[in-house]
């Protein structure tokens, strides 16, 4: 009977062995082909590493560390982590709260009595932490209102930060709401030094950095300039080049100086969670005395973001400089810690403003991908091309009728699939959702099509009986007529000669909600115009939806039969498409929207 048990006991336990293995190679698996889709056009290169139950489940770089000298990333490579530095920076203020040596309703005017006076009793270093401080004062970002300040290529004092921020001002009462704030994490790095007596650099090394066995972290410089994972721009483009940083460490103290590698950010995640750093206690603040960031019901705790994906809580921080994209993050309930590094962007993020696309796809897509495969889920992977089985047929040429105005020309030459597009104005694909005009015809696009016709000829006599009481006096006023010539004089300068306007959508049943879009020389505004059910204009707004692109001829991957793929990216930023052709229909897919046009000639 015993020999019997144990012989089931092995089969139990070699079974279950078995199916755990097999179901981790195909997590591997998956988690693999999203990286490898993404690699495949460009967009990702870096460091990956996922665990499970403190184990390595997935491990892998891609791309290159220094793409000059044809240096590949490897698992030693060292990235700046940009705002994960936050998270440790948070951890080291824990750690001296631990201590007694401050709390977190410690206040700025503690150690900083001379910077903004009036409002530094009020703030503590929970808000500094968590993103409520509500100062006016930040670096790294400047607002609507011009306030903020852009570090540079030189060294700056935290004496000349002061200065620059003397007038300073709070947008919200502490406590009370949320704004990233960068300057936050350099006054916490500041008051790190002054209470510890030491560098933060040599205090974060021997607080977190060693305890968590760290090996290859630092503060501003890099253990091994061998290793180094240099900055590059063009993610996502056919090229990438290296990028020289014009941000210099001290101008983000505390908030984005750290490098580090991904075994080193799994050793500080696993050190964390283990309470190697903190006490229980301690870590439970760091994800529960949080603030609303109001965004779909995220917050913002103690140096970490706690959000939910999938119904799953995801506690993690993600980073971003100039050549740099990071994230780690954790799904507590399956034990599952995520760290992805990468050491490129597809721009500078400062200067090319014409810019259309994503900056980077670490943060969103790809993290999204990544959970959802973590989760069982199915993900759309980006497509791979395929071997063309029509390359040796015969060159064609075939036009497809989008609407009156929309034409595509389908062209095959060689082993090249291209689309272009023709019509009465020139258009692209890109924007042919904002390009087309609505089919609806009504009293509220009729009004709609008065109001852009009045604002593009300057002309608004009779408009004030098609607005209610709220906005008459905008169009029978001196005074609102000018506010409204001036803007559109502003449009004029900034985007050159107009040319015309169309309404691409129209949505809402009581309140109506018209898209007009106006064309220019250089780019095109959008306007959502909003009219009650009396037909009445209630107000207009910026739809910041509407993009502009001249490109008018795509090439077309091959990725199906029938079915193409058009890579955005390397089209000046815009967004991916899709096109699949059947006998009589070409359909072009956008996202969730499909247009489809009509084969009218076949030559």
């Amino acid at each position: 009977m015993k020999k019997s048990i144990v012989i089931i006991l092995v089969l139990i336990i070699g079974f279950n062995s078995f199916g755990q293995t097999s179901s981790n190679k195909a997590i591997k698996k998956s988690i693999n082909d999203v990286f490898e889709s993404y690699a495949h056009y460009n967009r990702f290169i870096g460091n990956v590493l996922i665990s499970q139950d403190d184990k390595i489940i997935y491990k892998k770089s891609f791309g290159y560390a220094d793409i000059d000298n044809h240096k590949k990333n490897n698992s030693h490579s060292i990235f700046s982590i940009a705002s994960v530095t936050k998270p440790l920076t948070a951890v080291g203020i824990m750690k001296l709260v631990e201590n007694g040596k401050l709390t977190l309703e410690t206040t700025l005017h503690t150690y900083f009595p001379n910077f903004i006076p009036e409002h530094s009793k009020k703030i503590t270093i929970r808000h500094l932490l968590n993103h409520s401080s509500g100062m006016q004062a930040n670096i790294g970002r400047i607002d609507d209102e011009g306030n903020g300040f852009m570090p540079g290529k030189e060294a700056i004092t935290l004496n000349e930060l002061f200065e620059k921020f003397k007038d300073s001002e709070l947008k919200f009462e502490p406590g009370t709401d949320y704004e990233y704030n960068n300057f936050g994490y350099t006054l916490l790095a500041n008051i790190i030094e002054r209470v510890s007596k030491q560098a933060y650099a040599d205090y974060m090394e021997h607080a977190v950095f060693i305890p968590a066995n760290m090996k290859n972290t630092t503060v501003d410089t890099y253990k091994s300039l061998q290793d180094k994972a240099f900055s590059h721009i063009g993610l996502g483009m056919e090229n990438l080049k290296k990028y020289q940083s014009n941000i210099h460490a001290s101008g983000i103290k505390g908030a984005g100086n750290i490098n580090s590698t991904s075994i080193d950010l799994y050793n500080f995640m696993h050190a964390l969670q283990n309470h190697k750093l903190l006490k229980q206690s301690s870590v439970d603040m760091l994800y529960g005395l949080t603030q609303q960031m109001n965004v779909n019901n995220s917050e913002y705790g103690i140096g970490w973001k706690i959000e939910t994906k999938g119904d799953e809580k995801l506690i993690n921080h993600t980073g971003l400089l100039p050549g740099y994209t990071s994230i780690i993050g954790s799904l507590p309930k399956r034990n599952i810690n995520i760290i992805i590094l990468s050491n490129a962007t597809s721009t500078d993020l400062i200067t090319e403003s014409d810019f259309q696309g994503k900056g980077q796809f670490v943060s969103s897509e790809i993290i999204d991908a990544v959970i959802a495969v973590l989760q069982g889920k199915e993900t759309e992977l980006l497509p791979i091309p395929i071997k063309d089985t029509h390359k040796n047929s015969a060159d064609f040429s075939r036009t497809y009728q989008m609407d009156d105005k929309h034409a595509l020309v389908l062209t095959k030459q060689e082993n090249t699939y291209a689309l272009k597009t023709i019509g009465l104005n020139p258009w692209s694909v890109f924007t042919y959702q904002f390009s087309k005009n609505a089919k609806e015809e009504n009293a509220s696009n009729n009004i709609a099509l008065l109001f852009a016709n009045a604002w593009s000829t300057q002309n608004f006599d009779g408009m004030a009986k098609h607005a209610n009481d709220d906005m008459k006096e905008l169009f029978e006023t001196e005074k609102g007529t000018t506010m409204l010539k001036n803007i559109w004089g502003r449009f004029i300068k900034e985007n050159g000669k107009f040319h015309s306007y169309n309404i691409y959508k129209t949505e809402g049943s009581n309140v109506k909600k018209v898209h007009v879009r106006f064309h220019f020389e250089k780019k095109d505004i959008g306007i959502l115009l909003a009219i009650n059910a009396e037909n009445k204009i209630k107000g207009f707004f910026n739809d910041p939806a509407v993009k502009r692109s001249d490109v008018t001829t795509v090439k077309l991957i091959p990725v199906g039969e029938n079915e193409f793929f058009i890579n955005g990216f390397q089209n000046n930023g815009m967004q991916d498409l899709k096109i699949k052709i059947t006998e009589k229909e070409l359909i072009l897919i956008d996202g969730a929207l499909n247009f489809k046009a009509t084969l009218k000639t076949s030559i």
